[in-house]
């Protein structure tokens, strides 16, 4: 299965009301919890399934975890307060993109089966954050267009269902965001930024090299990572082919935000390596040596 088939493996909505019922009120039975966050007096007829669906996918994956028919939050997801968002938001990101999470790169194959687990989320954040952010499209019908013009497969979308889904985790994850006017924007810019305490270590500055490399390793799905390699190897005809020393509009635009956040400061050194960020349909923006942590003990 898959878990941006909303229909058949959950909501977004209902693992966060998942989450805040145990945090409330402790373990509880499954019985228990379903009809805590979803009784019949509010969700009518069979809709209850959903809340069941959305439980028994996330245990797979490890949000929660059952101890003698006992539901409870998994140590990484039970130390997060009950209103730290972002802590939630990155560790979600976490165990969607661990490689026991993704069996579909170690093993192609359809990503329908029920041991696809996040293969299908994966897969697409990879292909979308290839894409020029600036002219990606609002709309399904564009965006299956620009698929089938790159000829990728297995595809990221099997239909409109799935890609509604991925507009919303994508938004959750930090792996895009979302507007009124302008629809999905690929900008990873919140999932690097949780995980720059390990990219930096107790470093305050790298150069491009290693900055580069050890953020493909804790973001996979980033320039050089292994699902992104992965992906691109599955797409004969991708808009824009970049070199080694490029960063993509996509990542090059998430770098941008976080200097103008205060958070990294992208340095350019004489006499030193560098590389190249790009920008819309892939123009020259800034030549960067080095990477700067702002604001880390």
């Amino acid at each position: 299965m898959s878990i941006l088939n909303r229909p058949s493996d959950g909501l977004l909505s209902v693992l966060l009301a998942l989450h805040r019922g145990l945090v409330a009120y402790g373990p509880q039975s499954e019985a228990s919890l379903l009809d805590l966050i979803a009784p019949s007096s509010v969700v009518p007829d069979v809709k209850p399934d959903m809340a069941r669906q959305t439980l028994t996918r996330w245990k797979q994956l490890g949000f929660f975890f059952s101890d003698d028919g006992v539901i409870a939050l998994s140590t990484a997801i039970a130390t997060i307060g009950p209103n730290d968002s972002e802590r939630l938001r990155a560790a979600v990101l976490r165990l969607v993109l661990l490689p026991e999470n993704n069996p579909a790169f170690s093993l192609p194959g359809d990503d329908d089966q029920e041991g696809s687990r996040a293969s299908d989320a994966t897969r697409a954040i990879a292909w979308v954050l290839a894409q020029d952010p600036y002219t990606f499209p609002s709309r399904y019908t564009d965006v299956e267009q620009l698929r089938s013009s790159q000829g990728i497969e297995p595809t990221p979308f099997v239909n409109d269902t799935r890609w509604g889904g991925f507009s919303e985790w994508a938004a959750f994850l930090g792996t895009a965001f979302t507007g009124a006017k302008v629809g999905l924007v690929p900008n990873p810019a919140f999932a690097v930024r949780t995980t720059l305490d390990e990219v930096f270590g107790n470093s305050q500055e790298l150069a491009h090299a290693e900055f580069f490399t050890l953020l493909a390793a804790a973001l996979p799905v980033i320039d050089g990572g292994r699902y992104r390699a992965m992906v691109e190897e599955q797409t004969p005809r991708p808009w824009r082919t970049h070199r080694a020393n490029e960063v993509s509009p996509s990542l090059s635009a998430a770098l941008l935000t976080l200097e103008a956040q205060g958070i990294l400061r992208l340095e350019m050194r004489s006499d030193a390596p560098t590389r190249l960020l790009l920008g819309r349909a892939g123009r020259e923006l800034r030549v960067i040596s080095h990477v700067v942590r702002l604001g880390a003990a």
